[in-house]
């Protein structure tokens, strides 16, 4: 009888798993959700959030501050953009919602976005995943939680 009863109960449960997304805000600046289907651990250092499924990475979030020496956050953007690119890697321009300005850079399946807040610029958002899913991830970038 309890082993029909657990039965019923997994039948129940894997039935109504959802896909929803999860938001994660590694400052009170960012914030990003990416689908729970993606991943199943995760793992959460000082400023870097890491996704994993079946023991593999997938992606992670991380906020990084901007160098005090630099004039300004775009001059930094801009530069990390042109150090970023070479014969064998590409960026590209990225349409994040307003407000947020950066660009992503291709590399093998995956690509990993820069960029920052116009509301806080002293902070850069990096967020890397396999190319098939940043661009989804990536429109849900928004203000801190």
């Amino acid at each position: 009888m309890k082993l029909i009863a657990t039965v019923i109960l997994i039948s129940i449960l894997s039935g109504c798993a959802s896909t929803q997304p999860i938001s994660f805000s590694p400052s009170p600046d960012y914030a990003v959700s990416v689908q729970s289907s993606l991943f199943d651990a995760v793992r959460i250092d000082k400023n870097d959030t890491s996704l994993f499924r079946n023991g593999k990475a997938i992606g992670f979030i991380r906020v990084e501050p901007v160098p005090t020496n630099v004039s300004s956050t775009s001059d930094f953007l801009s530069e990390l953009r042109s150090s970023s690119e070479s014969g064998a890697v590409k960026t590209r321009p990225l349409s994040f919602p307003s407000g947020f300005t950066g660009f992503a850079v291709k590399y093998r399946n995956y690509l990993t976005g820069y960029l920052f807040s116009e509301e806080s610029p002293d902070a850069i958002l990096i967020l890397s995943f396999p190319e098939g899913e940043f661009d989804q991830i990536s429109e849900t970038i928004s203000h801190g939680i």
